[in-house]
């Protein structure tokens, strides 16, 4: 036992002094997962519009432009509309650059003409590059001027008192007739509340989803969906990489050389099965790691997938173990080991989502450790225990064990 741990602890410190390989198959998987979940993840604005870019225009600068203008300055219209104000020469410039969707253009003498009772016109300039959003404009400033004219015609006395005060020297108004003048406009304020407020007609907002339909996941969601097949596919990778090592010594005369030492053979094959487990095991929970801190993958009850991860890179040192103990070269394993672990990969569900691929390509990927790994995460993310696929990489990686021994025994000695 203590001849296993030092050959253990030799291969570990070997294969840390060139860690290139090993470091370039954990950032690959994590890679992939970040550039699938920023491409897949739903947006967060529900498709809604995006606000709409206005160019503001005042040649009035009297208080009617001043209502327009704080219009646009509430909450909810700041969420539908960017306003800028500017001069018609620069809302004509950015119009041409595509940088705005309208411009409001109001004229002089605005507010005197409003409260004169005059038609007034307001000139809403639409960018003909763009379809839609100009048209929102359009409809926000006809519904606007409906409200100020519906205000000015049932407010007209005190409209023209408004009037006479804006023209007039500060000392030639009546300031004693301000009084009744606000008494009238409040009982018009009290009798037009009382067919305004409460409407009879209101309107509700219900957001409703499908029979069955699930929440749009967020992006921490999709990432903790992707990220486990990623790993187990650059798993199956790195293990294959250390193990290769087994292929190497048979081939190069290493293996026969040590075994004339007191060390026995099934020492040598027990440390080396166990430092493909080791080593994907550690690489797993760096990988597993990484993307809790950066993605914010969601993994469950963290003792449950302590064990899946144990008993998925038990399964690939053991498979890996029976394929070395198999070919009779390092070419010839390079060869197998990547065809292998892709067609692992696509059917087991690490490349192509299973609920896309067809019934009988789903019947393969039960053979793959990665549908395995895959579908015990999934159940570890939701609080359950992943008994079935702790079961099946279990009682497999054994049979795996079972065989590759005594094939490595025999290779051992030839």
């Amino acid at each position: 036992m203590r001849r296993l741990g030092l050959i253990l602890r030799s291969d570990i410190r070997r294969h840390l002094k060139s860690p290139l390989a090993i470091i370039l198959y954990m950032l690959v998987p994590l890679a992939m997962t970040g550039l699938i979940g920023m491409i897949f993840t739903p947006s967060r604005t529900g498709g809604g519009l995006p606000p709409i870019s206005v160019v503001l225009v005042d040649h009035d600068k009297n208080i009617a432009s001043r209502l327009v203008l704080g219009a646009f300055d509430s909450d909810q219209m700041k969420k539908m509309f960017e306003v800028t104000v500017a001069d018609e020469a620069e809302g004509r410039a950015r119009m041409a650059k595509g940088k705005t969707s309208a411009m409001i253009v109001i004229p002089e003498r605005f507010t005197l003409d409003l409260l004169d009772l005059k038609p007034v016109v307001l000139d809403v300039v639409k960018n003909p590059a763009e379809r839609y959003l100009p048209d929102v404009v359009e409809e926000f400033m006809a519904t606007m001027g409906v409200a100020l004219s519906g205000a000015v015609q049932a407010f007209e006395a005190e409209a023209r008192s408004i009037r006479f005060m804006l023209e007039a020297p500060v000392d030639a108004f009546p300031w004693e007739r301000l009084g009744p003048e606000f008494g009238k406009a409040q009982k018009k304020v009290v009798a037009a509340s009382k067919y305004l407020d409460p409407l009879l007609l209101r309107l509700a907002e219900e957001t409703t989803a499908a029979p069955g339909a699930k929440p749009s996941p967020s992006r921490a969601d999709v990432f903790s969906v992707v990220l486990p097949g990623m790993a187990v596919m650059f798993l199956l990778f790195i293990v294959q990489t250390v193990m290769r090592d087994m292929v190497s010594e048979r081939e190069d005369g290493k293996l026969r050389r040590m075994l004339t030492t007191p060390l026995r053979a099934g020492e040598l094959i027990g440390a080396r099965i166990a430092g493909g487990w080791l080593m994907g095991f550690l690489v797993l929970l760096v990988m597993a790691g990484f993307g809790t801190m950066v993605f914010r993958v969601r993994w469950g009850p963290f003792g449950w997938f302590l064990l899946l991860v144990a008993v998925a890179a038990f399964w690939t040192a053991a498979f890996f173990a029976l394929m070395n103990a198999l070919v009779r070269n390092r070419n010839q394993a390079g060869a197998l080991s990547a065809p292998i672990i892709l067609a692992f990969s696509v059917f087991g569900g690490s490349m192509i989502n299973l609920e896309a691929m067809p019934a009988a390509l789903r019947t393969i990927g039960v053979l793959t450790p990665n549908r395995w790994f895959i579908d015990g995460a999934a159940l570890v993310r939701d609080g359950r225990f992943p008994a079935l696929a702790l079961l099946v990489l279990t009682v497999s990686g054994l049979a795996l064990l079972a065989l590759a021994v005594p094939a490595l025994r025999r290779r051992s000695t030839v």
